[in-house]
């Protein structure tokens, strides 16, 4: 009977281990390095170990068009990169040639057509815009967030950072005087406002200090191909896409910044 058992267990151990080298070693199945932030919504959302929003649904589309199996490996921005580029997943979304270039250097990568554009600025109270004089010595972001435009500032110690996990948290400090201007991607904070409602006070994009606009892309460096079949399917799925950003209240950078201001404004 014991020996039976033993049997029985290795015979079960066997089978599932032979079952996860299929997984892993099936053609179909690919990692894709996202951002691990809690709530940045529009975009992503990662809550009890389980990646949702927009990006998630768009790659699962994806992932079904193809018969493709996506593991979404959800890390710090610090750690996704290194395993980007030691080549731990398949795929990185979001990414963009000029995100922390220095460290992607001497590495063959390859980008997609653009998915999304978003503007990264300083946000302030509507208050402060209509009265300050435009100082910026305190300025808030979630933790892993470069300040490009700001960054000679903070490394002069003109500027002093405040790094928190999640938005709300941004918007508390705003609101209390604490900071003197949120930097972010404006759509996330966005949406974060108007799930607030009156709970938060007016604040909004001030233009008065530098801001950027880009685009969102996945990229690949063992994987080109996959980024190749990912365009095609951003050109036949177009409605698809329309779709999912507006059930998730995606907001483009001309829509934010106007036309005319977007025609203006520095890229990266």
């Amino acid at each position: 009977m014991r020996k039976f058992l033993t049997t029985l267990f290795l015979t079960a151990v066997t089978l599932t281990t032979t079952d996860v080298a299929a997984q892993n070693s099936d053609t179909n199945y690919f990692t894709i390095g996202v951002q691990d932030f809690e709530d940045y919504s529009p975009y992503s959302r990662y809550q009890q170990q389980n990646y949702q929003g927009f990006n998630r649904e768009l790659f699962d589309a994806f992932a079904r068009e193809y018969n493709y199996k996506f593991d979404y490996q959800a890390l710090p921005l610090k750690r996704l990169y290194s395993a980007f580029l030691r080549g731990d997943v398949d795929l990185k979304y979001p990414d963009n040639p000029n995100w922390s270039a220095s460290l992607k250097e001497g590495h063959d990568i390859l980008y997609s057509d653009p998915v999304v554009s978003f503007v990264d600025g300083v946000v302030t109270l509507d208050q402060a815009q209509r009265n300050a004089t435009g100082t910026l010595t305190r300025l808030g972001l979630i933790s892993g967030f470069t300040p490009w435009p700001f960054i000679e500032k903070v490394k002069a110690k003109e500027i002093t950072l405040f790094e928190v996990k999640e938005m709300e948290s941004l918007i508390r400090l705003l609101a209390s005087n604490r900071i003197d201007g949120i930097y972010t991607n404006v759509a996330a904070l966005n949406i974060k406002l108007k799930d607030l409602g009156e709970q938060a006070p007016p604040m909004k994009l001030n233009k008065k200090h530098p801001y950027l606009s880009g685009t969102r892309h996945l990229s690949s460096i063992k994987r080109p191909d996959i980024v190749i079949q990912f365009n095609l399917f951003l050109e036949s799925h177009q409605e698809l896409i329309a779709q999912l950003k507006a059930q998730h209240g995606i907001q483009e950078a001309e829509e934010i910044l106007g036309s005319d201001d977007f025609n203006k404004s520095p890229k990266k």
